[in-house]
């Protein structure tokens, strides 16, 4: 039977089967928050999984058994194979063997400092490089696109970062009073050193000349978005790889943005050209900076004036619009009719 077409704000809306990962992976969350955030806007939208996920999230009725799965997987209008820290589930995907309906979703780092060892960087763009990081070649010339999370973007690559997923506006109010002037919580600070680093020399700095500051890790996830929610600014650096889910949290609680410098799209990319971004590429700049957006606070902050670019920025990088990208993108490759 043929399947059924819906069309929503332009696009066409299908069946969409997600072979899943048995390891979790920070993209495969997007990717699934994001399917779950549009199947709200959009009911008729159908997506089913081949297995379980570890993460939260309410995907316990998607999930279907695994003859049924291909059943629907054959049918569907597109496939998403996703990577997991153990690897792609890829004997399931040759089962279904609709390679021309297949999406790679690459979501792999080179991980703790390695992104800045060069040698890894040269070995990945020629194709010797074989641990996490690396470009599935195999996939690169059989799925019919190739999204990944990390650089290298070569030739049949599309960049594909994290989003600002719903968790993340847990606590956030737009009418919430932000009286914390800067956050900086980073999950691990091992790795790069960048982060021990910046955490020191702001409290420091924040001693030194009035402001507060919050760089205590939180025993729950609710309290980790409360503090957020309430602060003025954010300060991200990634960790394994360039892009961090910090910085999108950062981003989606409305704060102004101090971040490493950004190395998530193409280079000459404007996708992230926003006023309230400041970024530094090394401690001193690190420290320029903060004198520079703590003048902003003391002379030009207002909270109000934040909200019609944070209005955008949810547009453009909400979870649910990475979905739409890239069925946006697999209309435009003919994947969809």
């Amino acid at each position: 039977m043929a399947t059924k077409l819906y069309i929503y704000a332009g696009l066409i809306i299908m069946k969409i089967a997600v072979i899943n990962s048995n390891s979790p992976d920070g993209l495969a969350r997007t990717i699934f928050d994001g399917l779950l955030e549009l199947q709200k806007q959009e009911k008729d939208l159908q997506f089913s999984l081949s297995a379980k996920f570890d993460y939260i999230l309410p995907l316990k009725e998607n999930i279907l058994p695994k003859d049924e799965f291909i059943n629907f997987a054959r049918q569907a209008d597109v496939i998403f194979l996703i990577w997991g820290k153990g690897g792609a589930d890829y004997n399931l995907a040759e089962r279904i063997g609709k390679w021309e309906k297949t999406i790679f979703i690459d979501g792999s780092e080179v991980g703790k400092d390695r992104r800045y060892d060069f040698s890894i960087q040269n070995d990945i763009l020629k194709g010797r490089y074989v641990k996490n990081g690396a470009i599935d070649q195999k996939m690169l010339k059989l799925c019919a696109l190739y999204f990944r999370r990390e650089k290298p973007y070569i030739k049949g690559i599309i960049p594909l970062p994290f989003a600002i997923e719903s968790v993340y506006l847990s606590q956030y109010d737009k009418n919430i009073k932000k009286n914390i002037d800067f956050h900086c919580v980073f999950g691990q600070n091992e790795y790069p050193i960048m982060r021990k680093y910046v955490t020191e020399i702001l409290e420091k700095y924040c001693q030194e000349n009035g402001f507060s500051c919050y760089i205590s890790k939180t025993k729950t996830r609710e309290e980790f978005y409360r503090q957020l929610a309430k602060s003025k600014v954010g300060i991200s650096v990634g960790g394994g790889g360039f892009d961090s889910m910090r910085f999108w949290e950062i981003l989606g609680n409305n704060c102004l943005l101090l971040t490493e410098k950004i190395d998530i799209y193409e280079p000459d990319s404007k996708r992230l050209d926003y006023q309230r971004i400041w970024e530094f590429g090394n401690l001193h700049d690190f420290r320029y900076q903060l004198d520079k957006i703590s003048d902003y606070l003391r002379k030009d902050y207002n909270q109000d004036k934040l909200n019609s670019e944070y209005q955008k920025i949810l547009i453009d990088h909400l979870a649910s619009s990475r979905i739409k990208e890239i069925l946006q993108i697999a209309k435009k490759k003919r994947i969809l009719v």
